[in-house]
């Protein structure tokens, strides 16, 4: 054997070993429990489609996944954290188009690029708003809204999670596609529910919970519900429009929650964690409780994930540019 033929087997050879090695790796995957760091805030539509998911992922893997909570900035530290992580497929991030998206243009000192610098698992689900007014608001219909609110400017207030946020945008986007001015009033914290009760007790007139926030409040008179802020209706609540039944055209910014890791994670853990994640959104129990909720488990493929993030920052960017959003 001469030598470019000894350098020639011993490539095949080395090359063969890594990746039967690799494969090797990712069928022993895991030995130990898996930590998904979630940034949705506990009770949360995302935190919930998540936690149902993890309880079957436990069950076929064989170890357990645990969800931790951190939503500090908006869910940027949990991120900043995941970047750094040793690429292992033992800590991963669950988070929303917020933190893996928006954030771009809406973060001066962002520290990660979430289109490069992880490695995209899956799509997980998305929960579509709700677009509720206060009780006391001459309103039974988008129509009637947008008509009180050109004949009133400036009267009608409605609330969002903070500045930039994905309520924030929700309600400068439909405001100005239906042609009216609004008051946004800003609540921090994290805690939805706060802007929930106002809007029950008259202090705002405007939110956008998810059905699974508006919870039993849905019924019993108090609020209106008046549109979906979706592509379609729900099966929870039928007789509610679609958005785009009643301001033709308009859609609202992304709102998806996500599966991602270190950048470096091999491909045969990323495609364990998919098929694990796509298997348990897609199980019958899970679906069906996401389906009560209000939710839609999305679980694709990992390149799907990719164009999705791509997509939603161009759309974000347009969005902040045209509303003059400034970044924090």
């Amino acid at each position: 054997m001469n030598y470019s033929v000894r350098v020639i087997a011993f490539l095949t050879a080395a090359v063969a070993s890594l990746c039967s090695g690799g494969a090797a790796f990712g069928q022993a995957y895991p030995t130990k429990p898996i930590k998904i760091i979630s940034t949705i805030p506990l009770g949360g539509s995302g935190d919930v489609a998540i936690r149902m998911a993890a309880v079957k992922m436990t069950e076929s893997m064989g170890q357990t996944v645990l969800i931790e909570t951190n939503g500090a900035g908006g869910g940027q530290v949990a991120a900043r954290m995941v970047v750094k992580v040793a690429p292992d497929g033992y800590t991963l991030l669950h988070s929303s188009s917020g933190a893996l998206a928006s954030s771009v243009y809406l973060s001066k000192e962002l520290g990660y690029d979430p289109a490069r610098d992880f490695a995209h698992i899956s799509l997980v689900s998305y929960a579509p708003s709700l677009l509720v007014v206060n009780v006391n608001v001459p309103a039974n219909s988008v129509k009637e809204l947008v008509e009180y609110g050109k004949r009133n400017p400036g009267k009608l207030s409605f609330a969002s999670n903070g500045v930039g946020s994905f309520f924030h945008m929700t309600g400068e986007t439909f405001t100005s596609a239906a042609g009216i001015k609004a008051l946004h009033v800003p609540y921090t914290g994290g805690n939805m529910s706060l802007p929930l009760n106002d809007l029950i007790s008259g202090r705002i007139d405007i939110f956008f919970p998810t059905i699974a926030l508006a919870g039993g409040n849905l019924t019993g008179g108090k609020m209106k519900v008046l549109a979906v802020f979706g592509d379609k209706r729900v099966d929870r609540l039928p007789n509610v429009p679609a958005i785009g039944e009643v301001v033709p055209g308009y859609k609202p910014p992304p709102s998806w929650f996500a599966l991602v890791g270190p950048q470096a994670l091999p491909p045969p853990i990323v495609s364990r964690v998919h098929g694990e994640i796509v298997k348990a959104i897609n199980d019958k129990q899970v679906a069906g409780r996401l389906n009560d909720l209000g939710m839609v488990g999305v679980a694709g493929t990992p390149e799907a994930l990719t164009a999705t993030i791509r997509d939603s920052i161009a759309i974000t960017g347009k969005i902040v540019k045209d509303l003059n959003i400034q970044p924090q």
